[in-house]
Order: C-alpha cells, then structure tokens, then sequence
C-alpha cells in the first residue's frame, strides 16, 4: 500500500484543524501532512488530511464546493457570529412565518459575494483578522465573490433555524447566517456547524479522530485514483514511467485535457499532467 493518500476525519468539537494534524503526525509518524479546508474551534465534521506526497494536491483539494448543515440561533449577535463570543445585541423575534422563511430562499441562492467575518482567518497587512479583531482594532475586508448552489431549510423551532447550505470555497456560514438572520428581518448567530461533503467525499466515510491509532491509519488512507475519481484517467506503462519522471513528453491518442490524472498498470496515481496536441506533459509527479 502507499504512504500517501488522504485520511478523512470526522472533527470532534473544541480542537482546532491544526490539532488533528498535529495529532496525525504524531501517529503516522510522517511529518508532511496538511489540510483542505480549515473548520473552526468549535464546528465539527468532515476534514481531509493530505498524508505525505498527496500534499502537493491540497490545493486542487481546496477548490471543491463544500455542504454544510448549520443551526442559526435568532434573536442575539455575538462578535464571532457563534455561540463562542460575547453578545452584543439581543432583541425579540418578529413573527416568522413558513411563508417567510421559504421565501428566502431563492434570495439566498442568488448571493454572489460575501464580507468575510473580522473573526476569520483572513490576513490583513499581514496579520490575522481575528488578531486584530481580539486587540479591538478596526478590520476592513473585501468581499469576496462566492456562489450558493443549493439552499434549504431543514428545521425551524424554539428560534432556532436548521439549514443546508452547498456552497463554493471561501464562504463563510457565520456569515450566511447572520445574512438569513438579516432576511428574517432580525439577528442571528451560529450555534452549531458541521461538514458533511466536501466535492464528492463525505461524511459518513470519515472516520473519528478518537478512533484512528498507529496500527490502523493506513486502512484509512485513501488512494488519489479514488479521491480523484471524477478525474480523467491516463495509463502509461513501466518503460514510459522513467520518460514521464525526468519530464518528458509521452505521446497519447486521447484528446486535449488541462488536467488528467496519470496512473500505472496497477491503478496506482504517478501524477498530474496535461494532455496538449497529442503528447502527455507532466504537471504533478509523484516517482
């Protein structure tokens, strides 16, 4: 089996995704290992962990669109835009009607940009946006074009509002949230937020970091084919394998890909490559 490949870990709450990579180096015994996609402290669900070689993907990884399913509790603000912060503002809820709320739904799915929360991990001249926001400085951000492709509303009782959101990368569900809030004609903030899917990987494939130990990780270690399964797939045989590791240029009948994933005659991932004018060029190798 091969020592690279992606882990997908179930995040339990009150750790950061550092903390389960740091966790995982310490079991893997494998230093280079990353993550995909950043969950706050308190938000749980589905993290991939890039192991080894599959590092050098987290950033075709980070690309994928995300579905989150988020409780929103209306009637009070907090300065984090979740249950960890202070509160700020508290007001009584106006009626809220099943009309009402599935009337905002086509509004929501027709968001195209977003202000990223001054609580995030955004750099501002260099620094964090929360840093500045914990030392109560001011903090100006831009925003930033997201897309919403699906929206629904899962559950509404006792003020509090359940929802799935599957959005692109960048977006920010504490913010979604206080914007449904806003919609709703009141105040919100998150109470609970967990990942389910991220591209076509989900959740309940995830194993709990609680669970995963030193004799059973590499169980877990998902195969790059897999991952990339959607992928258009390019075989090449052993004697063209050393060609393809020194960088040359493999010649191909199949048609012009900027993106292809390249595998052995065991299905093993190799690389990366494009496929230009009938010759297979390496982007990404991995012999």
């Amino acid at each position: 089996m091969s020592d690279f490949g992606v882990i997908l870990i179930d995040k339990p709450p009150d750790i950061t995704s550092f903390d389960v990579v740091r966790k995982l180096r310490k079991i893997t015994g494998i230093r280079k290992i990353g993550h995909t996609g950043t969950l706050d402290p308190f938000a749980t669900g589905l993290l991939q962990i890039c192991i080894g070689k599959a590092t050098r993907v987290v950033s075709k990884l980070t690309q994928n669109d995300k579905t989150y399913l988020a409780t929103c509790k209306l009637g009070i603000q907090t300065n984090t835009g979740d249950l960890t912060g202070e509160m700020i503002r508290e007001e009584d809820l106006p009626k809220i009607s099943k009309e009402k709320l599935n009337n905002i739904i086509p509004e929501i799915l027709k968001i195209r940009s977003q202000i990223p929360h001054k609580f995030s991990a955004v750099k501002v001249d260099g620094k964090r946006a929360y840093e500045l926001a914990r030392n109560k400085l001011e903090v100006n951000l831009k925003p930033r074009s997201i897309t919403i492709s699906e929206f629904s509303i899962e559950n509404y009782k006792d003020n509090e509002l359940t929802y799935i959101a599957l959005v692109s990368k960048g977006t920010y569900i504490r913010v979604l949230t206080e914007t449904i809030a806003e919609k709703l004609g009141t105040i919100g903030t998150t109470k609970t937020l967990r990942r389910t899917k991220i591209g076509d990987l989900e959740l309940k494939n995830a194993i709990k970091l609680e669970d995963l130990n030193e004799s059973n990780w590499k169980d877990h270690l998902i195969p790059l084919n897999q991952v990339f399964s959607n992928h258009t797939k390019i075989h090449i045989e052993s004697e063209q394998q050393q060609i393809y590791k020194n960088g040359g240029y493999i010649t191909t009948l199949m048609e012009d890909n900027d993106d292809v994933i390249v595998l052995d005659n065991t299905d093993k991932c190799i690389g990366f490559g494009i496929i230009e004018e009938g010759l297979l060029k390496p982007k990404l190798v991995f012999i």
